[in-house]
């Protein structure tokens, strides 16, 4: 692994572009390979995880090629194989995103299970059980998950819970089987729109008739088409709050405005300054205290789980006591242990233990057998922050460990910076370009 020094303490100032999301980009990909025509995809971010599933597409005999910048360009008509290999489909849990072009081409297709680097297979039970529904067969072993689309028919399915991934399957199962396929309480995720735009340019039918209802009527021809990938909100969101934290003064562009209101509503609430220009947001602070606030992590149109942990770092630097409510995941404050040992004041509590009312958004965890979950942080600030030895082993929140660099006084050692690599493109090289002090151990 790959370890940085950072030296805390430097406002980070200047100018900063967004690069394209892999949340969206990573679907596109997969959604191209219906077409036996070329799909150009712009804006697409060149990280670990994108490079990956191009090796994927073309060890199963599609096509993706760089042809400048951004530019990628996908054509699945050379594919001839439905088994995704092991080694690569393991990787990533956006490998079963594969299986319905694969479906649509052989009627079959064999994805292998996403193991952690614990090699412990992740839960996506909402995506097995949506398939069922359509009579979809999903058999399994110990590594894979082989799928059989013969018996699979249009209708309406209910999500109890929004899930973004088994959205954007049902999506793309459904734009192949004939009939319509109505989906309620879909996931609202701003990327599921690029997904939509796709397979409309492509010669599909898909339609958000409402925030939460999606209808697809199933074709059998798919074209050749182009889309530009949407700015990635995330990115977006910790270089604002790397501002803030650092006193800086950043001009963040390639956002969408759209879905930046729930961060904005929260820098409002604190008082923060912030100012909009066209697709650009400016983000700056002097000395100027920020006031704690409560926050609730839920699903779009909410305060998306991606950005509690910036938003956790931040309370740590506003005045009075906060509490942060993740009702979507129960396992998303893994960073706060690391925090504390810099000098943060987070304590890890149940809902009624900060006399809350307990959502679980989180179908695998059983509450019945484990009780209630921590899923509280309660904050107490503002705080100094002190350099320290850090890993980062979870790219959901490595992030936060850098920004935490960032302020803490001193120097801080963080090991693992390439997990994030996976994840977000340059993201070091432009923290640096702002005035960061990050330099890798040998320099």
């Amino acid at each position: 692994m790959s370890t940085v020094i950072i030296e805390g303490g430097s406002p980070l100032l200047g100018t900063v572009q967004v690069s394209g999301t892999r949340n969206s980009a990573l679907k596109l990909m997969a959604a191209a390979m219906f077409s036996n025509d070329d799909v150009i995809l712009q804006n697409v971010p060149k990280m670990d995880a994108i490079e990956d599933d191009i090796k994927m597409i073309r060890v199963l005999g599609g096509k993706a090629d760089w042809a400048g910048a951004g530019r990628l360009i996908l054509n699945g008509s050379g594919i001839t194989s439905y088994e995704v290999p092991l080694e690569m489909g393991s990787k990533y849990r956006t490998s079963l995103l594969m299986a319905p072009p694969l479906l649509f081409r052989f009627g079959k297709a064999s994805i292998p299970k996403y193991k952690t680097r614990l090699t412990v297979p992740r839960p996506v039970n909402r995506i097995l059980d949506v398939w069922r529904s359509l009579g979809v067969v999903v058999e399994e072993d110990e590594d894979y998950y082989f799928i059989s689309s013969a018996t699979a028919v249009s209708g309406h399915v209910n999500f109890k819970i929004p899930s973004h991934m088994s959205t954007d399957t049902l999506i793309m199962t459904a734009a192949f089987l004939p009939g319509e396929t109505e989906i309620n309480n879909a996931s609202e995720e701003c990327e599921i729109d690029d997904l939509i735009d796709l397979i409309n340019a492509m010669g599909g039918d898909v339609v958000r008739s409402e925030p939460r209802v999606i209808k697809v009527n199933g074709v059998n021809v798919f074209k050749g088409a182009s889309l530009e990938v949407q700015p990635d909100k995330t990115e977006a969101v910790i270089y604002a709050v790397a501002a803030l934290i650092t006193k800086g003064n950043v001009v963040i562009k390639n956002i969408n405005r759209n879905v930046m209101v729930p961060l904005v509503n929260f820098f409002t609430k604190i008082g923060a300054r912030y100012e909009f220009e066209q697709n650009s947001i400016k983000i700056w602070r002097h000395d100027e205290e920020f006031q704690a606030t409560n926050l609730t992590i839920a699903p779009t149109p909410g305060f998306v789980p991606d950005w509690q942990s910036a938003a956790t770092l931040l309370l740590t630097q506003c005045s009075g006591i906060a509490y942060v409510h993740d009702t979507v995941y129960t396992d998303r404050f893994g960073y706060i242990k690391d925090l504390n040992r810099m000098g943060a004041k987070i304590e890890l509590l149940k809902p009624s233990e900060a006399g809350m009312i307990s959502v679980v958004g989180d179908d695998t965890y059983d509450v019945e057998r484990l009780g209630e979950p921590y899923t509280v942080a309660k904050t107490t600030g503002p705080v100094k922050l002190k350099g320290e030895k850090l890993n980062i082993t979870d790219f959901r929140y490595g992030a936060v460990h850098v920004l935490a660099a960032l302020i803490a006084e001193g120097r801080s050692e963080i090991e693992g910076i390439d997990v994030l690599d996976c994840y977000m493109e340059n993201f070091t090289s432009k923290l640096k370009n702002l005035g960061a002090k990050i330099w890798g151990q040998q320099e």
